[in-house]
This record gives structure tokens, C-alpha cells and sequence, in this order.
């Protein structure tokens, strides 16, 4: 199926870019502003999310201060990261609400192909593209079937294992700190409000910004290949998910016995 095949490789690309994301070295692209309507908001609930005092990372070595903030964002329990990266040569769109045991609620888009929906609540997952994305790649036979309904499946598809990887926010903060060498801390910043300090690497290609009051948690990731933000941490992903009325098994239009006008 055509369709399902563009659904997991701008999944994919956004779990390449977003995990390659951090302040390490390496990627090249052309930068993305945050997703329209998203990132202002993600920032602004992280500015009121933890308490207003100093914790003192501003006086910490900067490899401290990244270990910090990554265990800072592992202690949240979940988050929102909204923004726009580069991958694969396509820009990603995304806004996800994410927790550490796996599940998560938004949206992945890339520009020209349409954009869908994603409920992942244990090892179910839905997703459902957007009329944009079954004009361009479905055809009207699939979206007719369809409708305005998901396509269930697990997170033991193969063909959906990056979706599920970008829903773990433990993979997430994980990847802010490996492999990160000769840390830079900069000039105090802020960050929709909230007092900031910056971490960049050696190679000068990306920073990250971390929260200098309340928890130390990541506010902002920059890189060649675009930014994404943080916020509503601790807040719980939405545990409502789509009934049977609302889904068709996606591992049954895909069997041998389905209707060939849908493969």
C-alpha cells in the first residue's frame, strides 16, 4: 500500500532528524522554524511549568549541565516537543505529547505530502493521514474506504517501528546526551520568558537550551536542521483512543484475502 509506505518513511525521517537533534555534531540542511501554531505555545507552558528559583546550573561545567538536563526531562514523565527538522531532504512538521512509558498523542506532517494523526497508548498504535496526504498518495479508492477514520495496527509492525520510537521520551532525552563533546556554555539567554543558558558543541552545529530556575529540563533544540521545543512538562498524554467505530485494522487490508482495490 502506497500510502502506508510514505506514512512510515516521513515517520522515519522525522525519528532520524528529531533523535539527531541534539547539540552533538554532524547533519547539514536547510533550518526549520517551529511548526505553525505550535512552538509559541509549547514554550509558553514550559516558561510557567516548574518554580521560578535559581538551581544553580548556570554555575555547574557545562558536561554537568547536560547530564542534568537530561535526566531533568527523563524526571518530567512526559512532555510536548513541537517544531520543524529536516530529513531524508523533506522538512518535518511535528507535535507530539509524549511520556516515558511509551505512549503518545499529535501530529507528523511533511511539507508537500500531507500530515497525519498518531495515537499510540501501549503496544496499539492509530494513525490517520489527512485528505492532503491520501489525494497525493492513496488514491481515492483507499481514502473512500477510509473515510475520516484511523488505521489501527501495533508497535510490533516493523513498518511502524519508527513511530514508535519517537514516542519514547526516555530514547529522546537519551540522545541529548550521547556522544556530545566539547560543550560550550553561553551567554545567559531566555526562552519564551524563562531564564535559559546554552549549550553548543564543538563543531558549533547545534545547541541546546536549558532551563536555569525550577527543574533543568530542555526548552529548546536548535540545529542546521531545524528546532524543536519543549513544554507541558509532567503533564499527562491524553489516554482517550480511538473506538472500533473509528479505526479499520490496518493488518487486514494489508492480508492477501483483502479487496485489490485498496493495495
Amino acid at each position: 500500500m502506497h500510502g502506508i509506505r510514505v506514512v512510515t518513511a516521513v515517520a522515519g525521517a522525522a525519528v532520524a532528524a528529531v533523535l539527531a537533534a541534539g547539540c552533538g555534531s554532524g547533519g547539514t540542511g536547510a533550518g526549520g522554524a517551529p511548526a505553525s501554531g505550535t512552538g509559541s505555545a509549547v514554550t509558553a507552558s514550559a516558561a510557567a511549568a516548574t518554580g521560578a528559583g535559581d538551581n544553580g546550573v548556570a554555575q555547574l561545567p557545562a558536561d554537568e549541565v547536560l547530564r542534568q538536563a537530561v535526566q531533568a526531562l527523563k524526571d518530567a514523565g512526559s512532555v510536548r516537543a513541537a517544531g520543524s527538522v529536516t530529513g531524508e531532504g523533506a522538512r518535518i512538521d511535528m507535535d507530539l505529547r509524549m511520556d516515558a512509558s511509551g505512549d503518545c498523542t499529535g501530529t507528523l506532517g511533511q511539507a508537500g505530502t500531507g500530515s497525519f494523526q498518531v495515537v499510540k497508548a501501549g503496544q496499539d498504535l492509530w494513525v490517520k493521514p489527512d485528505r492532503e496526504f491520501w489525494q497525493g498518495h492513496g488514491g481515492d479508492a483507499m481514502a473512500q474506504l477510509v473515510g475520516d477514520r484511523y488505521l489501527k495496527t501495533t508497535a510490533d509492525n516493523p513498518d511502524f517501528g519508527e513511530i514508535a520510537s519517537l514516542c519514547d521520551l526516555g530514547a529522546l532525552a537519551d540522545s541529548l546526551g550521547t556522544g556530545k563533546t566539547g560543550l560550550t556554555k553561553g551567554t545567559p539567554t531566555t526562552v519564551a520568558g524563562r531564564p535559559a543558558l546554552t549549550l553548543t558543541a564543538d563543531s558549533g552545529s547545534g545547541t541546546v537550551y536549558v532551563a536555569t530556575t525550577g527543574s533543568p529540563v530542555p526548552l529548546k533544540l536548535e540545529k542546521a536542521t531545524g528546532t524543536v521545543e519543549f513544554g507541558d512538562f509532567g503533564t499527562p498524554v491524553p489516554s482517550a483512543t480511538p473506538g472500533p467505530d473509528q479505526s479499520l485494522d490496518l493488518d487486514q487490508l494489508q492480508s492477501p484475502a483483502s479487496s485489490p482495490t485498496v493495495v
